[in-house]
C-alpha cells in the first residue's frame, strides 16, 4: 500500500511540476499583430520579415495546430516549410514570402497581397 500512494505522489508531482502555460493562441496573435504593424514592405522584406508574415500567416490560416518554419532562401522568395498535427507532417507547399512585394502564398490558405492585412 506505501508504495502504491508513493507511487502516486511520485507520479501526480512529475505531472505537476512538469505543466507549465506558455503563451496563449491570442497572446501569440498580440504579438505578431504588433510586429506586422512595423513592416516596411517599401524597404523589401528581410529574412527576419519574412519569418514574422509566416508565422502571422500560418497562425491566421493553418489549421491550428502545426507549424511555420524558419524562412529560408529560395530565390525571389523566402521559404517556410509548414508542418501540421501533432506529428508534424509535412504539407505538399510552403509558406511563400515575395521578397519585394511581401506578397503570401500557400496551396492550402488564400493569397494575401500585403503581409499586414494577414489579421
Amino acid at each position: 500500500m506505501r508504495k502504491l500512494v508513493f507511487s502516486f505522489a511520485l507520479v501526480l508531482g512529475s505531472l505537476l511540476c512538469g505543466c507549465q502555460t506558455g503563451p496563449t493562441y491570442d497572446d501569440e496573435r498580440r504579438l505578431l499583430q504588433a510586429q506586422l504593424k512595423m513592416v516596411a514592405v517599401e524597404d523589401g522584406i528581410s529574412q527576419q520579415t519574412a519569418d514574422i508574415i509566416a508565422q502571422s500567416y500560418f497562425l491566421r490560416f493553418g489549421p491550428g495546430c502545426g507549424m511555420a518554419a524558419n524562412v529560408t532562401d529560395g530565390g525571389g522568395f523566402w521559404i517556410s516549410n509548414t508542418y501540421v498535427g501533432y506529428a508534424g507532417v509535412p504539407t505538399v507547399e510552403p509558406i511563400r514570402v515575395d521578397k519585394h512585394s511581401g506578397r503570401v502564398t500557400w496551396s492550402d490558405g488564400p493569397t494575401i497581397e500585403n503581409p499586414k492585412a494577414i489579421f
